[in-house]
């Protein structure tokens, strides 16, 4: 039966019933609680911006999107993307200091797909330091975390997906100019397993390093862990062998089996090192994410640091029977004056697994300005030093009273390296 063009909905809208509004309005709260855990604040993005938005530093908007004009004559457009409206966000309403955001966004996007109009939604962290060991990028392996939180909320079984764009990058640029490099990751990024075989024969004429690349870009996802290091049991070059331990870090972490896709270019133009995409068992995409700091400074230079992992209402509606959280009662600010980047993940995983909610504040110098930065949005703080890392009881100490909890350094008994862990499980 044919309706007329007034009683229907265009392609890829839809309204929703009493029972999937209550699975959504389930899904947004569990993910304000896994971004709460983190210390994440809770932001709701407008649905429209100006065309501008969405094309500065990297065009997002592309040809499919819905775009209109304002009875002024301004090009406007149906929100595309979320990460634009996290800057735009970010650099109105803030002086530069860091923050981390639990975000939801209305998006729309002309494309032959279920739907149209969606809800993304994610956790960005703004103008944090980075890890002083590039390897394991800890505010990353955090965001993760918080996603797969969601995930496991929701009831869906997860695994990650990981690839290194600054491998890639580091390689090539040593056959092409850095003009030309953008556009060539951009064919790559959408051309067939023969078709980038045939660029590399081109581009490359050392034999030996074309061969690493098409055997590269032959491989199937495969898991990936720290102890196949060693022997590089999955035959990566030299500029991929930092993938070992940040997917050690993330599987230590999260809890997920973590495979290298070394394939898998998607959003290459926007992620600066590792690509992350979340997974369900089957392997139906359920989001993904990275580091985007080159990206959130071309759009405006008030960002110096930027990471961001997102997801979909639709998608997690879709792959969900959905389970209870509990409530969030403790919330641990971990600040770290001299130990090193593998005993904090120690710690963050011990909190973890006592049921505490935890977030990595970095290195700091002064104790009192760290605790005056972090006493409005967290209840208690942890501080770590060598003396913990060797073994040192830890202290977690309340921001609003003399109450304080002392736990046992995981170091306790000897400092063991997570590395030589591995290699002798």
């Amino acid at each position: 039966m044919s309706y007329e063009e007034y009683l229907r909905l265009p392609h890829g809208m839809y309204d929703r019933e009493e029972e999937w509004i209550k699975r959504e309005r389930r899904i947004l709260d569990f993910h304000a609680k896994c971004g709460e855990k983190i210390g994440c604040t809770l932001k709701k993005y407008s649905p429209l911006g100006y065309s501008s938005t969405f094309i500065r530093g990297a065009n997002t908007a592309k040809d499919k999107v819905y775009t209109l004009n304002s009875k002024s004559g301004k090009a406007l457009i149906l929100s595309c993307d979320s990460t634009p409206s996290v800057f735009r966000n970010y650099v109105t309403n803030s002086n530069g200091e860091s923050q981390r955001i639990a975000f939801v966004a209305p998006l729309f996007r002309y494309r032959n797909s279920h739907s149209r109009h969606f809800t993304q939604l994610g956790y960005s962290i703004i103008n944090e330091k980075p890890s002083e060991d590039e390897s394991l990028d800890i505010n990353l392996i955090q965001l993760a975390k918080s996603m797969t939180d969601l995930f496991d909320a929701n009831g869906i079984k997860t695994k990650i997906h990981i690839n290194d764009y600054g491998a890639l990058r580091n390689i090539l640029s040593k056959y092409v100019s850095e003009n030309e490099l953008a556009q060539l990751l951009h064919t790559l990024q959408f051309s067939s397993r023969d078709e980038r075989i045939q660029i590399f024969q081109q581009l490359i004429k050392d034999e030996g390093r074309c061969n690493e690349l098409i055997d590269l870009f032959s491989q199937e996802p495969r898991i990936i862990s720290l102890k196949y290091k060693k022997e590089n049991n999955l035959n990566l070059p030299e500029e991929y062998m930092k993938l070992y331990k940040m997917a050690e870090g993330l599987n230590y972490i999260t809890g997920v089996d973590i495979y290298f896709d070394p394939t898998d270019l998607h959003s290459i133009e926007t992620i600066d090192t590792y690509l992350l995409r979340f997974r369900t068992l089957d392997g139906i995409a359920l989001g993904d994410g990275g580091e985007y700091t080159r990206y959130a400074r071309r759009w405006n230079e008030k960002i110096k640091n930027f990471w961001s992992v997102a997801s979909g209402v639709e998608a997690i509606e879709r792959n969900s029977p959905l389970k209870l959280t509990e409530d969030i009662k403790r919330k641990i600010a971990i600040c770290n004056i001299d130990a090193s980047p593998n005993f904090v993940l120690k710690v963050i995983k011990a909190l973890e697994n006592m049921g505490e909610n935890v977030a990595y504040k970095g290195n700091i110098k002064n104790i009192g300005k760290a605790i005056k930065k972090i006493k409005d949005d967290y209840t208690h703080i942890v501080i770590l030093g060598c003396n913990e890392e060797n073994g040192q009881d830890i202290k977690i100490k309340s921001l609003n009273s003399s109450d304080n909890i002392i736990i046992g350094s995981p170091n306790k008994r000897i400092y063991v390296n997570p590395e030589k862990d591995e290699e002798e499980r």
